[in-house]
């Protein structure tokens, strides 16, 4: 009886010992999550050179909406009756649903057809060099045309480690990466944000490059300002891969301790 008591009184505190460790170590810090990570975390203000951009261009199956306002209403109503609606596979930011957009689709051979004004090649043209081209004709038959020309289907679609993964339709033409990663509602906990995929639609190529979101230089990129139909992918990081197993891991070994502590503790009382 002696001895099982000092068998189970030097075990005691051993298992206590192991079963503290155990539940600190399951405390682990948390790493930092933030992106730009290289940017000093004081007040300082810091100044990053921006990726120089050029405007995209108009190319086939693109949907170009083109408004045109006159002196003359009923001219209007016709002139801007080519803006048709079109359904698109995209969604708008605003929901998950069929987005429906309006305007002309650029044909196989590159052109629109517009009341008036007849065939429009448009294809590797921005909506500047459009708008002066389509007022330029306009003005022949109406005075003081006002033309607005912009793209209906810029698209972006950003997949992967994100909490709202989805296509978006961006409302200007000049979205950046960070603007489409804040439409996708930021990256989860588990998105690497130094390995990030941007693929891109290049001459009937896939371009694929890969941004580090972690750094400043990412700001200077050449991907850094997005095309349309361009594709983000965030890679989800090994932690996630491991989290299932290190959790449960994680709950055996809290239950071993506590179940020799209360193995040992019951023995203790037992004898004595």
């Amino acid at each position: 009886m002696k001895i099982l008591k000092t068998l189970t009184g030097s075990l005691l505190f051993p298992v206590c010992l192991f079963f503290a460790f155990t539940l600190a170590t399951t405390s682990c810090q948390v790493e930092r999550i933030a992106i730009l990570k290289d940017i000093p975390d004081t007040t300082k203000v810091t100044y990053v050179p921006l990726a120089q951009t050029t405007p995209p261009v108009v190319r086939v199956d693109d949907i170009l909406n083109i408004v045109v306002q006159t002196l003359d209403p009923q001219a209007n109503q016709i002139l801007n009756q080519g803006n048709l609606p079109l359904a698109t596979g995209a969604v708008s930011s605003a929901g998950n649903n069929q987005a429906v957009v309006s305007g002309y689709l650029v044909g196989k051979d590159g052109n629109i057809r517009m009341p008036y004004i007849g065939s429009v090649y448009v294809k590797g043209y921005t909506t500047a060099q459009l708008r002066d081209t389509i007022t330029s004709k306009v003005a022949f038959y109406f005075k003081d045309p006002v033309v607005s020309v912009r793209f209906a289907n810029f698209k972006v679609s950003v997949l992967g480690e994100v909490n709202n993964p989805s296509s978006f339709l961006i409302p200007n033409e000049k979205p950046t990466f960070i603007d489409a990663i804040g439409m996708a509602g930021d990256l989860t906990i588990y998105g690497r944000r130094d390995n990030v995929m941007l693929i891109r639609d290049n001459e009937g190529q896939k371009e694929i490059t890969r941004l580090n979101l972690d750094s400043s230089k990412s700001l200077s990129s050449p991907y850094f300002y997005l095309r349309p139909n361009d594709v983000i992918y965030v890679e989800a990081s090994a932690s996630k891969v491991q989290s299932t197993d290190a959790y449960r891991n994680r709950n055996f070994a809290i239950i071993a301790a506590a179940l020799g502590f209360l193995t040992v503790l019951s023995a203790r009382l037992l004898f004595q």
